[in-house]
């Protein structure tokens, strides 16, 4: 049987109400985990990226405060878990008001009903009015083992602290659609909080655009910053604010503390027996605070003139290793086909008759009608134009490219005219 029973003045009850809310963007439930010296009210989000503790010293924030585990000794503990909505139902937020308009509790009495000879367990609040009109609430509870999220502060070497009501005006600046929050310590002497939202898209429809607000604050107006240049740190908009939000009800500084990205971020500030731990998952840039200054613009565009020249030197390099490609040799015999016609240089000697079928033999033409030189040497169609008929003058198949004679006709080859092989016999196939 667990003992718990404490009293709260309107102020401090008006407080429970200011973290309920602030819980209550964090997670639907939240946890009460009462001990000897403090009660703690934690929240754990669903994404398990963002935990939140909130402790109540006993002696300095209650009125009277009780509480004798059933087990455990002194490090004994009681802890419950309810909504989030059902405590809010009953710590409403006019709870304290110093004009003593309607509303407002002259206490509040807190008490867990876990004894044997009941037959139910309740979390009773009793709310005692100013007319004395008394209201009582009996919530039901879930017992659970409450987790606690560890944070090393030695080992975070960049921490600031700000005053939360300078810090909630900046934060008006930012986007209501926008998700997170990076983090960004210059070398100019000024931290930058930009929140900024991805764009996301479906193939052509855009399902979010893209929107960042960036804020630049003066260190000098942190009351300590200890930041190492160049680092950026990543968290949720949405944690931020509701920590920003709360801190400035208290009237206080906010403190963050943290190593690395991807190391736990947390931000903490309390007063008058509150103490406000929030525990972040946090993302960022590892190579932010080693990347390089931006380069002048004269060595930028010096940069470029260099580029610009080793590009030049390269493409002359590659025309040098690189000679043109080999022109095919049915392109070519196109070319000598309509050259005959309509040639690209006029050639030193004109020709007698321009509608025979013969050309004449000339040094200068020599090179001009030479066989075709297949690279692959392949066979091709051959044939004499000579008037002998005889039998060794028919058309032959050679595999060389050229067409053969008779011993005869080869001896009186300087008086014969002939044309060039034009065709190869991959493209007469079938027609014998």
């Amino acid at each position: 049987m667990v003992v718990l029973n404490f009293t709260l003045t309107p102020e401090a009850a008006s407080k429970i109400h200011d973290l309920l809310v602030c819980l209550g963007k964090f997670s639907d439930t939240v946890a009460i985990e009462a001990r000897r010296e403090r009660l703690t009210f934690t929240a754990l989000n669903s994404s398990k990226s963002a935990y939140a503790a909130l402790t109540l010293e006993g002696k300095q924030f209650f009125s009277t405060y009780e509480c004798i585990p059933s087990h455990g000794g002194l490090d004994g503990r009681f802890a419950c878990s309810m909504y989030t909505k059902a405590l809010l139902s009953v710590f409403k937020g006019r709870l304290y008001d110093p004009l003593g308009r309607d509303g407002a509790i002259d206490r509040c009495e807190v008490s867990v009903q876990d004894r044997a000879d009941e037959t139910q367990c309740r979390f009773i609040v009793k709310m005692i009015c100013n007319q004395g009109v008394i209201k009582t609430y009996k919530l039901t509870y879930e017992a659970v083992d409450v987790m606690h999220a560890l944070f090393d502060r030695n080992s975070a070497t960049n921490r600031w602290s700000m005053n939360a009501g300078a810090m909630k005006e900046y934060i008006e600046f930012f986007g209501t659609k926008t998700e997170m929050l990076d983090i960004f310590a210059g070398e100019d002497g000024r931290a930058v909080f930009k929140s900024y939202t991805e764009k996301i898209s479906n193939g052509k429809e855009i399902l979010k655009h893209p929107l960042v607000t960036a804020v630049a604050v003066n260190t000098s107006d942190f009351e300590e910053f200890k930041v190492q240049p160049g680092l950026h740190i990543v968290i949720s908009v949405k944690d931020f604010k509701a920590i920003v939000i709360h801190a400035d009800t208290l009237k206080t500084s906010l403190k963050a503390y943290y190593s690395h990205p991807t190391r736990p971020l947390q931000f903490s500030y309390g007063c008058d027996g509150l103490l406000c731990e929030f525990t972040l998952m946090t993302s960022g840039d590892y190579n932010g605070a080693t990347a390089p200054t931006p380069a002048p613009a004269p060595q930028i565009a010096s940069r470029v003139a260099s580029r610009a020249v080793s590009a030049a030197t390269a493409e002359a390099r590659d025309n040098r290793s690189m000679p043109p490609p080999v022109e095919p040799a049915s392109r070519r015999s196109a070319r000598r086909e309509v050259g005959s016609r309509q040639p690209s240089s006029p050639p030193t000697r004109p020709q007698d008759d321009p509608e025979s079928l013969f050309v004449n033999q000339g040094e200068e033409e020599d090179t001009q009608w030479e066989p075709v030189d297949y690279n692959n040497e392949e066979e091709a169609l051959g044939w004499d134009a000579s008037t002998d008929r005889n039998a060794g003058n028919f058309a032959t198949f050679q595999d060389s490219g050229s067409f053969s004679r008779s011993d005869g006709v080869q001896g009186n080859a300087d008086s014969m005219e002939g044309i060039a092989p034009t065709q190869r016999v991959s493209q007469i196939k079938g027609l014998w």
